[in-house]
């Protein structure tokens, strides 16, 4: 790995401080016009990448999953509020069938690629662990209102669910079938639930 001299880089950046704030002050328009020609080019950079992405994608060059991941980070994940169980659910077990068809690439292919694969795995983690996490939140906060709550009907969770909480009278009953959706600690459900 190249190592890059950080000390020539500072000095150079310390004796042109004063050039440039002497210029920026004699010439205001002209900075501001650079600067706006800056920002132009970086923003027509920025959207040269992103039809080229969309010409790959019509093309049918852009991998699948590739595809999914843009879709679950731009479109899912900001409104995993909206879902249901059962979609959040599926949405939780195509994540992982994402990351073990990753883990037989990484398996079959060469150690080269190692890194592609273990960043890839990461990725559709997280993705894995927010809808995870959501889920048990969701349940929770359901099956609260539920209990709590006889009139309450809920666009979350199927009727069958929320008949099973409310049929049942023993207490413990109660709590172990509130961990059974939502694996929280014992101590919160008892609290919240009695």
């Amino acid at each position: 790995m190249v190592k890059i001299p950080i000390k020539p880089i500072v000095s150079a950046a310390k004796s042109a401080s004063p050039i440039v704030k002497d210029y920026v002050k004699k010439n205001p328009g002209k900075t501001i016009s650079i600067l706006g020609g800056a920002g132009k080019i970086s923003k027509d950079f920025l959207d040269n990448k992103e039809s080229r992405f969309e010409k790959k994608q019509n093309k049918g060059k852009v991998h699948y999953r590739k595809i999914q991941h843009l879709k679950y980070h731009n479109e899912i994940l900001p409104n995993l509020d909206v879902y249901s169980y059962i979609q959040l659910n599926s949405f939780k077990q195509e994540v992982e069938t994402y990351i073990k068809q990753i883990n037989q690439e990484e398996e079959n292919q060469l150690a080269i690629n190692k890194p592609l694969h273990t960043k890839r795995i990461k990725s559709w983690d997280q993705i894995r662990i927010q809808i995870k996490d959501k889920i048990k939140t969701k349940n929770y906060e359901e099956l609260l209102k539920a209990y709590n709550t006889t009139s309450y009907e809920s666009n979350y969770f199927d009727d069958k669910v929320i008949n099973g909480i409310r049929n049942i009278e023993n207490k413990k009953e109660v709590y172990k079938y509130v961990y059974r959706y939502t694996e929280k600690d014992m101590t919160d459900i008892e609290r919240d639930f009695s």
